[in-house]
């Protein structure tokens, strides 16, 4: 049984990753390249320009930020990406009518949710590796020194991209695709939003805002990639940080969860 289970898992996961690409998503990859190949030749003559009148800190401080900009580009597309295909990954299958041919075979509908956030996963994180290795080797290439806590942060992206696609795909069963990405973008700025009124004199605004603040994703305390890269942090906690991923990771696994229970009680309508 476990066996069956897994081969539908894995044939549903194959057919996300195709759709997915069928969806010309390649396209913000180039998109991307061209993005960063402009930042890198501008980089080049400032640093051309930097070294000519002996301005090494001018130059080292190009070369930070340019490893920087390509990295948060990179996290930027891939988390944009996470929303859209979580929160349009049921949607598109009832119109193009192609739910109804997979559920009227022997797979749970519970089995056929995780098949679709694990092709998600796969072709997400692909995305992301693809643009870590891409900045890592800028990194190398500028000689740009890379602090410990880079490799939290990078895998900080992981976790995110994680979050953002269980949530909206969780929450996608139950709302129509914008209002699961509105939400699952809600869910993940409320912590910074509300923090302020967790220390409110009047106990009916900060009771309910401390318990918004812990039903919510763990917040980051610092940006470990830029930070990484600019400077070199005096005392990094990284039981903290690690702390945040494994509560961010854990909070979009029961979000999905959830949804792949209520996904047993939705009825498929075809338009």
């Amino acid at each position: 049984m476990a066996r069956a289970t897994g081969a539908q898992i894995r044939a549903i996961a194959a057919t996300a990753v195709q759709e997915t690409l069928r969806r010309k998503v390649l396209y913000v990859i180039v998109f991307l390249v061209l993005i960063v190949g402009f930042i890198s030749v501008s980089s080049a003559i400032v640093l051309k320009m930097a070294a000519e009148s002996g301005e090494k800190n001018i130059g080292d401080t190009v070369r930070a930020s340019l490893v920087s900009s390509t990295f948060s580009l990179w996290v930027a597309a891939a988390q944009f990406l996470a929303l859209f295909l979580g929160a349009v990954g049921l949607s598109s299958e009832t119109g193009a009518k192609t739910i109804v041919n997979v559920l009227s075979r022997p797979v749970d509908r519970w089995v056929y949710l995780i098949g679709r956030w694990t092709g998600l996963l796969a072709f997400l994180w692909a995305f992301q590796l693809a643009g870590i290795v891409l900045g890592l080797g800028m990194a190398l290439a500028f000689r740009v020194p890379l602090a410990s806590t880079l490799w939290i942060g990078l895998a900080g992206t992981f976790v995110q991209i994680a979050l953002l696609s269980g949530v909206s795909l969780g929450l996608s069963v139950v709302m129509p695709p914008i209002v699961a990405g509105g939400c699952a973008v809600l869910l993940q700025m409320l912590p910074a939003l509300i923090q302020g009124l967790t220390h409110h004199p009047r106990w009916f605004i900060h009771a309910p805002a401390i318990a918004i603040y812990y039903l919510s994703p763990a917040d980051m305390p610092v940006d470990l990639i830029s930070a990484s890269l600019s400077r070199q942090l005096l005392h990094p906690q990284f039981g903290l940080y690690a702390g945040v991923l494994a509560e961010n990771l854990l909070y979009g696994v029961v979000v999905f969860a959830l949804g792949c229970v209520a996904v047993g009680r939705r009825e498929w309508r075809l338009r």
